[in-house]
């Protein structure tokens, strides 16, 4: 069910700060019209750490609305505390999400027999989940025996592959049958390739259907082709993580009038050097032909 080109999306804000849930529903109708094969909300592009569980409910419920099965919806549920998280995963199963996305707990750093209890206990909420395995962000790097352990859990659908480290993933991919994602989208070449099924995309939020032929070509074997494809766009990739995520893809949202630039502290808009970048690599792409849209909404 999770392949292909993912997007984790962005959340975007109203002047006042609130949800705008009549942008998210926007942004979901062009990702369905763009062929995007699935979204993650409330993920790490999503500002998860600053969504409440009120607003993630109520975005989890729009998301299934909208989508109305036409892509699958991922829930974004991870947390630190194994019960918050399994509360949450719990919740988005009774709203009708496809699935969750649960990054490994962050901050206090579990053992990994720790972290194979935690995706133990979330598994029997019988929801497919896709594990996040990113130690840039949570300070564990699993053993890729550990990992491959937790892949074999019951409703273990997917693994987000976020080290940066293609000999980790490859491992990761002879240990298990379970499908490995990218979390990297400047290594999506690499990982396909390698053998995974997909990527979990910050950069698919500003070039969804873009992102979804370059993902085509690379699960139909054109790796040539793909490759050529994916120069166009690097730099416009690279762009994206110049300051901490989601700071500049919202940025770039904002250009293209899709949504507001705001996020909410600690994040902040990119700093004007990087807002000069971003918007280059845009210009470049054929992303900012056209005078960005008022959204006075």
């Amino acid at each position: 069910m999770f392949k292909g080109s993912i997007a984790a999306l962005a959340t975007p804000f109203d002047d006042q700060g609130n949800v705008d849930l009549k942008n998210l529903s926007d942004l979901i109708e062009w990702h369905i019209e763009s062929g995007t094969d699935g979204i993650v909300l409330c993920g790490t592009t999503g500002e998860s750490p600053v969504i409440s569980s009120e607003e993630m409910r109520c975005i989890f419920e729009t998301g299934v609305l909208v989508a109305n099965g036409r892509i699958p919806i991922l829930a974004g549920t991870g947390s630190y505390d194994t019960a918050k998280a399994v509360k949450a995963t719990q919740v988005a199963k009774e709203i009708g999400a496809d699935g969750a996305l649960v990054i490994l707990p962050y901050y206090n750093r579990p053992s990994p027999e720790g972290c194979f209890q935690h995706f133990q206990e979330l598994s029997k909420v019988g929801l497919p989940l896709m594990v996040y395995h990113h130690p840039g962000r949570t300070g564990i790097k699993l053993p890729v025996r550990a990992l491959a352990r937790i892949a074999e859990l019951p409703h273990i659908s997917a693994i987000k592959e976020a080290t940066a480290d293609l000999d980790y993933a490859i491992e990761l991919m002879h240990l298990t049958r379970t499908p490995v994602l990218a979390g990297d989208d400047s290594l999506v070449v690499p990982m396909i390739a390698a053998g995974a099924c997909g990527v979990v995309s910050i950069v698919a939020n500003i070039i969804p259907r873009e992102w979804k032929i370059l993902t085509t070509l690379l699960l139909s074997d054109q790796v040539g082709e793909a490759r050529d494809y994916f120069k166009r766009f690097y730099s416009l990739v690279k762009a994206m993580v110049l300051e901490t995520n989601p700071q500049c893809v919202k940025y770039a949202l904002s250009l293209m009038g899709k949504c507001r630039s705001h996020l909410r502290l600690p994040l902040i808009e990119p700093q004007e050097i990087v807002k000069e970048q971003i918007e280059k690599e845009m210009a470049q792409a054929g992303l900012l032909r056209y005078p960005a849209l008022n959204l006075d909404l």
